[in-house]
């Protein structure tokens, strides 16, 4: 270079080692750079997995749970079905228990009904017999009567 090239140069600029010596530093610069936000990148992505798996295994506990509640609460179902069924037989059986003693009470009512009219009748039928003898005793006491006295009159 000829002074006058060089005498034309700012005073501030930087010689061609000097340009290198600055171009290796800022690529060191960027390659450090580059290696700090990929161990930021793989951080993150750490904690991205780390917050997946928490919210797989509070999902995954929330289902155990909740597929514990389902199979309590169909056993309760079943629970109260059964015992709906049981209760429900019991008042079958009762109103039946309750319906053959209320036909046996008819039944007992209806031969006691009959036991009486049985015995009315022939209650009826022996004060016929008794009154139809008194009749034909005062019958023939009036025959004897009149007899008498017509005899009686007749003298």
């Amino acid at each position: 270079m000829s002074k006058a090239a060089s005498s034309s140069a700012p005073p501030f600029a930087l010689s061609e080692g000097d340009e290198l010596l600055e171009a290796r530093r800022q690529i060191r610069q960027m390659a450090d750079t580059v290696a700090a936000l990929r161990t930021q990148l793989e951080q993150a992505e750490t904690v991205r997995r780390e917050a997946v798996q928490a919210a797989v295994t509070v999902a995954q506990d929330e289902i155990r749970q909740l597929q514990h509640t389902v199979g309590s609460l169909r056993d309760e179902l079943q629970a109260l079905a059964a015992a709906k069924t049981e209760s429900v037989q019991a008042a079958v059986a009762a109103g039946q228990d309750e319906s053959k003693q209320l036909h046996a009470a008819i039944q007992a009512l209806r031969d006691e009904m009959e036991r009486q009219l049985q015995q009315h009748a022939a209650e009826r039928d022996r004060l016929q017999r008794a009154a139809g003898e008194e009749i034909k005793q005062l019958r023939d006491s009036i025959a004897a009567l009149r007899t008498h006295l017509e005899a009686r009159h007749a003298r």
